[in-house]
């Protein structure tokens, strides 16, 4: 039994210390945002009164208030040096998923813009009108996001996640279902 609990443990470890293209991609993805977000809060651009304490926000405030009134200088508590060490890391977990790959690390960046999602955008014949639409609506959310996090100080707006989610979602959805290929037209 204990050899199963043990295997299961270094099956999670290897899972986030190695993991697939895919979770490369999450881990990527999702520690550049907590990146950006958590040098926003130490310069005081995430919000336009708080500044935020991220071992708050995780704990739902059992540990220590969420919000805190911002200060007029650079701002820098221990959850934000934590929350960096945690991005920084799964960042590294990530990268080096890639490292090992043909193109590398630098494949994965040039593959973020370089790809036959964006031509997409002004061209039906490049993958369809999904592929279209998913490009658009893909496009319109990071720039929702983009912009209402500059011009409003809003970069962790609940409404603003719920519309930027919905479009980045959809085009995400619509990318997938351009490239999945025609089935029988006789199902019986």
């Amino acid at each position: 039994m204990s050899s199963e609990l043990g295997d299961k443990q270094s099956g999670i470890l290897s899972m986030i210390t190695d993991p697939s293209s895919g979770t490369a991609n999450w881990f990527i993805g999702l520690s550049m945002w907590g990146i950006i977000l958590a040098i926003l809060n130490i310069l005081g651009l995430a919000h336009p009164s708080y500044h935020y304490s991220w071992a708050g926000l995780f704990s739902f405030e059992m540990t220590n208030l969420a919000y805190e009134l911002k200060s007029d200088s650079v701002q820098v508590v221990a959850s934000d040096v934590v929350f960096l060490s945690f991005c920084s890391l799964f960042m590294f977990f990530g990268l080096k998923a890639y490292a090992n790959t043909e193109g590398g690390v630098a494949g994965f960046f040039t593959g973020l813009f370089v790809n036959d999602t964006w031509p997409a955008l002004a061209s039906i014949d490049e993958g369809g009108i999904q592929r279209t639409l998913a490009a658009w609506s893909t496009l319109f959310g990071f720039a929702f996001y983009i912009y209402f996090g500059i011009n409003h100080m809003g970069w962790m707006d609940p409404g603003v996640y719920a519309v930027s989610i919905a479009l980045i979602a959809f085009g995400f959805a619509l990318n997938h279902a351009s490239r999945v290929p025609e089935g029988e037209d006789n199902l019986d």
